[in-house]
């Protein structure tokens, strides 16, 4: 695929995931279909996660290993959090995100591998020194967790006990994203990918809105 076309086809995506975000924003929000748009939500990251590593540039086996590596390990942090409420704090999973094992749904260790190499490539447009690279996508996975956690919680994705989400969550979540961010800048890994940016954002953007809609409605 020629340079030129293969920004065209990356610019074609970005405006799918503006529109497939955008129906699921209004889904969401109306009573009447929130549940049947609650159960694509596996579905839902899969395509994203698809389409994302579809436009990945270059793949050399070390891509793949710490991709493999950030989503299994990302797995099982969540495994451990909800077991012992040591790791994020008390918590536990609804049945929004589909098939689980050990209390936790096999499809979220995809979802930190996905968030993970966004803000990485987002990052890597920069040229500023890999650790404040890392230091600063570790603190956009906050900002977007902190986005998001109302949403999770009234859609069912999770829940805390007390419904308060504790100040210990936000640390994990960014000392996890720097190991993980940490572990890509180590094995040199060259993203390319211009799809990357506007999966991030739109979610990003989507979780904000749905986050105002819910309140409002």
């Amino acid at each position: 695929m020629s340079a030129l076309k293969k920004r065209k086809t990356a610019r074609l995506a970005g405006y799918f995931f503006v529109i497939y975000y955008l129906v699921g924003l209004i889904g969401l929000s109306m009573p009447s279909t929130r549940e049947t748009f609650m159960g694509l939500m596996p579905l839902s990251i899969l395509l994203s996660v698809a389409i994302l590593l579809f436009f990945h540039g270059k793949w050399r086996s070390a891509d793949a290993i710490v991709l493999v590596f950030i989503a299994i390990i990302g797995y099982l942090v969540e495994v451990l959090g909800v077991l012992t409420g040591h790791v994020f704090g008390s918590y536990w999973y609804g049945d929004a995100l589909g098939l689980q094992a050990f209390g936790t749904p096999l499809i979220i260790g995809l979802n930190w591998m996905m968030l993970i190499y966004c803000v990485y490539t987002i990052m890597e447009g920069t040229r500023l020194f890999w650790p404040l690279k890392a230091l600063t996508a570790a603190i956009l996975m906050v900002a977007y967790d902190l986005v998001m956690e109302p949403v999770a919680m009234r859609l069912d994705m999770w829940d805390w006990q007390g419904g308060i989400v504790p100040l210990q969550n936000y640390q994990a979540w960014f000392i996890i994203s720097l190991v993980f961010l940490s572990s890509m800048h180590l094995a040199k890994i060259r993203t390319n990918n211009r799809v990357a940016a506007w999966l991030f954002g739109v979610q990003f953007v989507f979780f904000l809105a749905l986050n105002l809609t819910l309140r409002i409605l």
